[in-house]
């Protein structure tokens, strides 16, 4: 509060309607991570600016806070389309959006724009390891898994050696932080080791679309693509 950025945005769990005013009274606008519905209704229950609709597709962790896992695993198209129906906020899209075309995919669907991540991992400017890195480049059309087993968690990212021997105890795992602590040093160690098969390589179901450059020009490369496909698609839709 004391910062007061412009915008503060939140996943994991939700605040509570005094905790929105206190950021409102500090000039900030909050939006608050919804995979299901009646998440995005908790949220505009207690004041917020906009919601972030985080599709199954997405990488890294689920934001569900209100059901179990698989309730929470709706796609990035029909979660953008039904929230937007359901409440009266801006909405963003997230998950699986990659370049222009997925911009033009979410801003069609009702959403007022669009998060990306998995699209800046291989960015100049990124902060993820060697390790990681390569891994995204080599990943071919193999896909993304959703695991606990590296934070107690569930969080989809590339699969590795780590993620297929916990599978069969993963339901064992302790939930989040207790695994976190636990693989910290791990991971830790895997990293320093330039090993890929022992720490979370984070990344959505798009990650083969990844691809290297300055964000800046990655953003302004994606927005003409953006403007080329609705430009394709008003044509196709005239015909």
């Amino acid at each position: 509060v004391h910062a007061a950025p412009p915008v503060a945005s939140f996943t994991f769990s939700i605040l509570t309607a005094a905790q929105v005013e206190a950021l409102h009274s500090a000039g900030t606008l909050v939006v608050g991570t919804a995979t299901s519905v009646a998440e995005a209704r908790a949220w505009a229950d207690v004041g917020a600016d906009g919601i972030c609709a985080q599709g199954f597709e997405a990488g890294g962790h689920r934001g569900h806070f209100l059901a179990e896992i698989e309730a929470s695993l709706v796609g990035t198209m029909a979660l953008t389309t039904l929230i937007g129906a359901a409440v009266d906020l801006p909405v963003i899209a997230a998950g699986g959006i990659m370049d222009g075309r997925g911009v033009a995919a979410g801003l069609a669907l009702g959403a007022s724009a669009v998060q990306m991540g998995t699209a800046f991992l291989l960015s100049d400017q990124t902060s993820a390891s060697q390790p990681w890195r390569r891994s995204i480049t080599s990943v071919g059309d193999e896909p993304t898994r959703l695991t606990r087993a590296f934070t107690g968690r569930f969080a989809r990212g590339i699969d590795n050696r780590f993620m297929r021997e916990m599978r069969a105890v993963e339901a064992e795992v302790p939930a989040y932080p207790v695994q976190n602590r636990l693989t910290q040093a791990l991971r830790a160690a895997a990293s320093k080791a330039d090993d890929p098969e022992m720490i979370s390589l984070w990344a959505g179901q798009g990650v083969g679309l990844a691809r290297p450059g300055d964000a800046g020009e990655m953003v302004q490369a994606w927005w003409r693509e953006a403007k080329e496909a609705s430009d394709a698609l008003q044509r196709r839709v005239g015909r």
